[in-house]
């Protein structure tokens, strides 16, 4: 179906909690005792949470094929923001700008409310959702998390420490809005880069970690991940591990030491964090 026929709204009632339901068991495979119940959810929207579906269409016999829920919090114990706790798409829509939709329409919402960030977290290894968060949406990244989530039983996530870089949009930057209207962000100038990782390619035609260097000082470093990490931990369960666990120390040691990370580069068919170092504010100025 094409993407004119997207109906977006707003969802209040429970046949809406219910379809929520079932998009979290077909996203991301959760066992019923993980899946956010619908009268939680409820509960959320009722306290003064956004939730808002992506529909096939309009009238009966539709489907919601996609959702975003966010309810708000604090940051840094006083300014107002809200909190994305999920934005799930179906398989057979991702890739259609469902998701970028429904965060625009988060966006929207929350400026209404007078709000002007939104906090999210996710998987640092996931290069897909690094270049949807960071390239597309503008969002930055300056606190990583180790294991935030403990273990986890749903069929992305079971064997591997849920680590998690926590994801600031502001919504009102230049950043973002030169992002929102399309732009590609500056490029990365390779004169005053460092790579902070080394891969190597396995028979397998896989990439594994095969170290990385602290103490590095270049305003732009290049950190490596997986170009698909769900295909790395299908495939081989102690390598994404591995992975994991050589990630974690890198990552979290130059963000401590006040680097942010800004988009994410490919190459050919590998992935690469990017990370600055200027202050956050500089940053956010930055079209």
């Amino acid at each position: 179906m094409a993407s004119h026929d997207l109906h977006l709204e707003l969802v209040r009632d429970l046949a809406g909690y219910r379809a929520c339901e079932r998009i979290q068991r077909e996203v991301w495979g959760f066992a019923e005792t993980a899946v956010v119940p619908d009268h939680l959810i409820h509960m959320l929207v009722h306290a003064g949470g956004f939730l808002i579906g992506a529909y096939d269409g309009v009238g009966p016999g539709r489907e919601m094929v996609g959702y975003a829920l966010s309810c708000p919090g604090l940051w840094e114990g006083t300014k107002l923001r809200h909190h994305s706790l999920m934005t799930a798409v179906l398989p057979g829509w991702q890739d259609k700008g469902v998701g970028y939709l429904l965060k625009k329409a988060q966006r929207d919402h929350v400026l209404r409310q007078g709000i002007d960030l939104i906090t999210w977290t996710f998987d640092p290894l996931e290069s897909r959702n690094a270049y949807f968060n960071l390239n597309k949406l503008g969002g930055v990244v300056a606190h990583y998390f180790p294991n935030f989530f403990g273990e986890l039983r749903d069929t992305r996530n079971k064997g591997v420490p849920t680590d998690r870089f926590l994801l600031q949009w502001h919504l009102r930057s230049p950043r973002v809005e030169a992002c929102l209207a399309g732009g590609e962000g500056p490029a990365v100038p390779l004169a005053q880069l460092e790579t902070i990782n080394r891969t190597q390619k396995l028979s397998s035609g896989l990439r594994a970690p095969a170290g990385f260097q602290l103490g590095l000082s270049a305003p732009y470093l290049l950190f490596e991940i997986p170009a698909d990490f769900q295909v790395v931990r299908k495939a081989d369960l102690e390598l994404a591990r591995q992975w994991r666990m050589e990630s974690r120390p890198a990552l979290s040691s130059y963000i401590e030491e006040g680097y942010v990370v800004t988009s994410l580069f490919r190459q050919g068919d590998r992935s690469f964090l990017v990370l600055e170092k200027a202050p956050l504010e500089r940053l956010l100025e930055r079209a």
